[in-house]
């Protein structure tokens, strides 16, 4: 086997380091080092397809040596990424997502933005099971960004038990047109989540994504949350 064949191998495996039939660098330099000792001194190899072998063991080489560099830099990557997130604990962030938590009978505020100004805004606030606990009546509004505070209580005045709850926003203008409203998860960070791959801020029990997070800020002494 000329070591161009070896190189084809090579090149077309997809995982040379699980396929023990596949060989590396180091034993394609080795049969390249065999290919001149065992050659005919009658008919010596073409110096031509000599040297584009050695071109291949090159650009094989080059190839491997890049590919371990990107790998460890993913890593650095991934362990600086993971060091940066810790510095959200204990900030108050805003993210996009309609999920609240009721921790110890307290639930975070609902936060909002009116593309409109709105003489009527109803939330409607529903558990994880996607049931109806009650609304909030906010009344008007102005445009820009909102928050409301719920009481985690029911339509009945209950509380509620502890867990995450989805809210929903509907807004009208004079006129009777809806107007559209953006919602938003708001709260402090407890902890953070590596397991599933993506890096997930923790607000209590609920997962926000660090790559929808739209503003940190300081939390204050008063917040509830």
């Amino acid at each position: 086997m000329s070591v161009s064949e070896v190189y084809s191998q090579a090149s077309t495996s997809t995982s040379s380091d699980e396929d023990e039939t596949v060989m590396g660098k180091d034993d394609f330099l080795t049969l390249l080092v065999a290919q001149l000792q065992n050659q005919d001194p009658l008919n010596p190899s073409d110096s031509t397809e000599f040297t584009a072998q050695l071109a291949q063991f090159s650009s094989l080489e080059q190839l491997q040596n890049i590919n371990d560099a990107l790998s460890d830099f993913e890593v650095y990557q991934s362990t600086l990424n993971n060091i940066q997130s810790s510095s959200f604990i204990g900030k108050t962030i805003t993210a996009s997502g309609d999920t609240l938590t009721v921790e110890d009978g307290v639930a975070n505020d609902i936060a909002f933005e009116l593309e409109e100004s709105s003489t009527s805004v109803y939330i409607q606030i529903y558990d994880a099971s996607g049931t109806y606990v009650g609304d909030i009546d906010a009344g008007a509004m102005a445009a820009g960004q909102q928050t409301v505070s719920w009481d985690a209580t029911d339509d009945n005045g209950t509380a509620v038990d502890d867990g995450v709850y989805t809210f929903s926003i509907m807004a009208v203008d004079a006129d009777g047109n809806s107007v559209t409203a953006t919602s938003y998860v708001t709260g402090t960070v407890t902890g953070i989540d590596y397991e599933s791959g993506e890096t997930l801020l923790l607000i209590g029990d609920q997962e926000v994504a660090i790559s929808s997070m739209i503003r940190v800020e300081e939390t204050s002494t008063d917040d509830n949350v």
